[in-house]
């Protein structure tokens, strides 16, 4: 080659000797050299330690040298390089290391185990300082900056007692006197490497391939072997397994497949609470195998990039410079859905499919119609509650559970989600696949036998449920803080046409004769705030609306409950009717008892009598509720000579992250309510046609008959 290289480095010293030692390999090579900064280099007050650096923080300068035409190529410390490389920038060349360990550079030469527990150790890699928490957990670990040599003189000064550095720099630099010992803990892959960077493309990589390993190097593939039969492996697969030399195999694999195969077969197998190697582990073995040449074939059962760890393997493998190939297999809920003959999707009610690990701490349950738990056998119970306490899922939704899919001893066990939850099912063989979701089904039933109904009131406590009921909850209620406080405080009641309806706006609530519930949210509400109304329940009248409102008033402590004949409000105005004409008919014992009441003294006083014409005199009602009620009861309640301290005690809104569903998939909706309706049609745009309505109370009907007309 008559034109010279054009050669682009960082300027430190190691960085140089670094040039030189490609280039003594290359004797018929004219270069140029530029040096430069890094932003690394001018930056050193950013930790290498904490994830604060940048992944290019060694290489962005020399990068834009290349692309701007100033450079030819780069070189660099292997283990400098970002993953994944930039797009328009590959590595032409890469040189071995001839030492590959780390050295302890410490004052007095002392030796790891003599340094005193507190001593300060710099170092500027995550991997080192994890390698020296396992030998001396009791030293103090600080992040180190600098090039090799201003490190070790910041160790002579006494700002370190030790530090950590690659054998393999301090050699390149004549420091080897500066070695205490050299340590025993695993080393970057690419520690004292030496690799060429160029613009992708470049026709400068067969200038460097004599010596360089990059192509020399072998290849692993990631292979799926498909749930277990052999018989489901695919053509590519089979192909890649007779032309390896070395299969790295776990444990969802038959092994007797692999019986009459040439290449040197060594198990890796994990299963839970016993992993035969752990993952970091089989990495380092991919990667020794990759470098010695092999061609690697890593097997997994199912599909290699579904719960297979395939992408941490890809990302180790090629972030040290291993070429990767991905061939991918059967995963075992397609092969699930093969042996029991189930769509995982169906037009009648799943469009979503979701695969989730079972094996999280937590178990996570996606907003999909089908799920699919991997590796979940111990976690069944827990996902099933979440299901259905959190996420409003049917008790009757069927689940299969499969043992060994595709294999001879394939086990199938048939449940529902709330037997699950209930504690059935335990102890069955592992590994276990588990199918939730309506498409189980269909196993037994036609798809046209399997009527979901969608709820879309606020999610019930579990004894009140339904077990064929999905709920997706459509309101969300909230309190208001101390809103009783703010009644008084802020002089508070509320208007109509500007008009407030009591004279008592000076009083508080619990002056009041009648107290309106009109929702168990209301009781609630006043009992968190105001609990002193229903612990002098005998000077007040409570009145509510249906059976969930009335049970709730009992559970607060309320003995004497008066529950409106019509579960609506028009139930409470006829009560009221009904009030004022017995106050009325009471009118002439009224006035003869005030004639008296007025002459009483305290000599004579007569509490029956006041607390008659007390009673009779207080027209005062409070009525609590929500955010959306209508004005009906305090208009009508007005007309009828009563005064209403109204109240807005909790909101009644559409939750901020409300559950979509398909509305194909649902045969049946059911309303509680006019508001659910308004935030159905917030969420979905328009009612469903085809679908079967289902309201509660004569209100929430009457409100979804004029929707239905508009």
């Amino acid at each position: 080659m008559n034109k010279k290289i054009r050669v682009i480095a960082r300027g430190s010293r190691l960085s140089r000797l670094q040039v030189e030692e490609v280039f003594k390999n290359f004797p018929e090579l004219a270069y140029e050299i530029k040096y430069l900064e890094s932003y690394g280099d001018k930056n050193q007050q950013i930790s290498l330690l904490n994830g604060e650096a940048p992944a290019d923080i060694f290489t962005r300068e020399l990068d834009d040298a290349i692309r701007q035409g100033d450079a030819d190529i780069a070189i660099h410390s292997a283990k400098d390089l970002p993953y994944p490389l930039p797009e328009d920038i590959e590595v032409i060349a890469l040189f071995p290391a001839f030492d590959t360990t780390d050295s302890l550079v410490s004052r007095n030469h002392k030796k790891l185990a003599e340094l005193p527990a507190g001593s300060i150790i710099g170092t500027s890699s995550p991997l080192r300082k994890k390698g020296l928490n396992e030998l001396r957990p009791d030293l103090t670990i600080k992040g180190i900056r600098g090039c090799i040599e201003e490190r070790v003189q910041q160790v002579k000064d006494g700002k370190y007692d030790a530090a950590i550095v690659a054998t393999c720099a301090l050699k390149r630099l004549g420091m080897e006197d500066e070695i205490a010992e050299v340590l025993p803990f695993p080393t970057h892959p690419l520690q004292g490497f030496l690799a060429i960077t160029a613009k992708k493309g470049s026709d400068l990589k067969q200038a460097f391939a004599s010596k360089s390993i990059l192509d020399k190097q072998g290849s692993v593939s990631l292979v799926g072997f498909g749930p277990g039969d052999p018989d489901l492996l695919t053509i590519k697969a089979a192909k890649a397994i007779d032309a390896a030399d070395i299969i790295f195999y776990d444990d969802l694999i038959d092994d007797s497949y692999l019986a009459d195969k040439k290449a040197e077969k060594i198990y890796v197998g994990k299963r839970a609470g016993y992993h035969h190697k752990e993952q970091a582990d089989i990495n380092r073995l991919l990667l020794e195998a990759a470098r010695e040449g092999k061609n690697v074939v890593r097997l997994k059962g199912g599909d290699p990039m579904i719960f297979a760890h395939g992408s941490e393997e890809i990302e180790y493998l090629e972030s040290n410079l291993i070429k990767v190939n991905v061939i991918p297999g059967i995963t075992t809920a397609s092969a699930l859905a093969a042996s029991q003959k189930i769509s995982l999707t169906h037009r009648d009610f799943s469009s979503s499919v979701a695969l989730v690990s079972g094996h999280t701490p937590q178990p996570v349950t996606p907003d999909a119609e089908t799920l699919v738990y991997y590796m979940g056998a111990k976690q069944l119970q827990t996902i099933a509650t979440q299901l259905i306490d959190k996420e409003g899922w049917a008790f009757n939704t069927p689940v299969l559970l499969t043992y060994n899919v595709s294999r001879p001893d394939e086990q199938t066990f048939e449940t529902t989600l709330w037997n699950l939850r209930n504690g059935e099912m335990q102890n069955l063989p592992t590994p276990l696949i588990a199918l939730i979701g309506y498409v189980a089904g269909l196993k037994h039933h036609q798809a046209s036998d399997i009527k979901p109904t969608l709820y879309t009131g606020t999610l019930p406590a579990i004894e009140k449920r339904k077990a064929d009921y999905t709920y997706t909850p459509l309101i969300e209620i909230s309190y208001h803080p101390s809103y009783f406080t703010k009644i008084l405080e802020d002089n508070y009641c509320k208007q109509y046409d500007g008009k407030c309806f009591t004279k008592y706006c000076e009083w508080d609530e619990s002056q009041a004769l009648y107290y309106i519930f009109t929702s168990q949210y209301g009781v609630e509400a006043t009992l968190e705030d105001y609990d002193l109304i229903f612990k002098e329940q005998e000077k007040h009248v409570f009145i509510s609306i249906g059976d969930t409102t009335t049970e709730a008033l009992h559970k607060a402590g309320v003995k004497n409950v008066i529950q409106v004949e019509q579960d609506n409000r028009y139930g409470v105005i006829e009560w009221f009717k009904k009030e004022k004409e017995r106050l009325d008919a009471a009118r002439p014992q009224y006035e003869h008892s005030f004639e008296l009441f007025e002459k009483m003294d305290l000599d004579n006083y007569d509490h029956e009598l006041a607390d008659f014409v007390y009673r009779y005199e207080n027209r005062l009602v409070f009525y609590p509720h929500s955010s959306l009620s209508p004005e009906d009861i305090p208009l009508a309640l007005q007309e009828l000579g009563f005064d209403v301290l109204s109240a807005i005690v909790y909101n009644n809104e559409l939750p901020k992250n409300p559950r979509r569903v398909n509305l194909n998939h649902f045969k049946r909706i059911v309303f509680t309510s006019p508001s659910t309706i308004d935030n159905f049609i917030k969420l979905y745009g328009k009612l469903p046609e085809n679908t079967e309505f289902i309201t509660r109370g004569p209100i929430t009907q009457a409100h979804l008959e004029e929707v239905l007309n508009k």
